[in-house]
């Protein structure tokens, strides 16, 4: 009977440690629970949110308007964007008289150019015409002429050509380019220019080539 009594008083004795542990953590939580609840403003964190929501709104006002007007630029057209580079990089234009003629005239590095543009297209031409002739009747010249335009097509990105003027008795030397123009390329200004340039590049090829072929004609001549 002692062991059992033993027994008994310890069970007990655990079971009352139980209970009190269990009253502390309810008394904890409704503690915790009251401080909260003290501690939220319900006006502050309405302000908070609508603060919030403001924030957010503006934000997407901000994107959209950025959006927009990505897409405003995206859908300008070659003339336009053409027109706008040529004043970015210090060109003066003219454009044609007539309503239906789209060319646009340029000048660049003391080079006169013209254009054909149009909104509606995804590209330009430029042309560069008349920068070279030689006779129509001196056989020598026009028979170099023409393989030096050869040449030069193989080696430069612009194309080069000749027409007969038989009024004036000449052979007229011209070159074009055909370029994408787009909003979705780098630096439009740069873009122009480089291409631009290669028509110098064609001029220094046909002028030194027409000279090499001379030399060596006369070279063999006097040989």
């Amino acid at each position: 009977m002692g062991v059992v009594a033993f027994l008994c008083a310890i069970v007990a004795c655990g079971l009352m440690i139980w209970l009190t542990k269990l009253w502390d953590a309810r008394k904890e939580r409704q503690r915790s629970e009251a401080a909260i609840q003290e501690t939220a403003d319900p006006n502050t964190v309405g302000e908070v949110s609508h603060k919030t929501m403001s924030g957010t709104s503006s934000e997407r006002n901000h994107v959209a308007s950025a959006e927009t007007e990505g897409e405003t630029e995206a859908l300008k057209g070659a003339r336009d964007l053409l027109l706008e580079t040529l004043t970015k990089i210090g060109c003066q234009y003219e454009l044609a008289e007539e309503e239906d003629d789209d060319r646009i005239f340029f000048g660049y590095q003391g080079e006169h150019f013209f254009a054909n543009a149009k909104n509606d297209w995804h590209y330009i031409q430029i042309w560069d015409i008349h920068w070279w002739h030689v006779e129509l009747y001196d056989v020598d010249e026009f028979s170099r002429l023409r393989k030096v335009i050869n040449g030069s097509n193989l080696k430069n990105s612009v194309t080069t050509v000749f027409t007969v003027d038989e009024v004036g008795k000449n052979v007229d030397v011209h070159s074009k380019s055909i370029i994408l123009f787009v909003p979705q390329i780098p630096d439009l200004g740069r873009y122009l220019q480089i291409e631009l340039n290669e028509f110098f590049r064609a001029h220094q090829y046909v002028s030194i080539e027409m000279a090499k072929l001379r030399e060596k004609e006369e070279s063999m001549r006097s040989s």
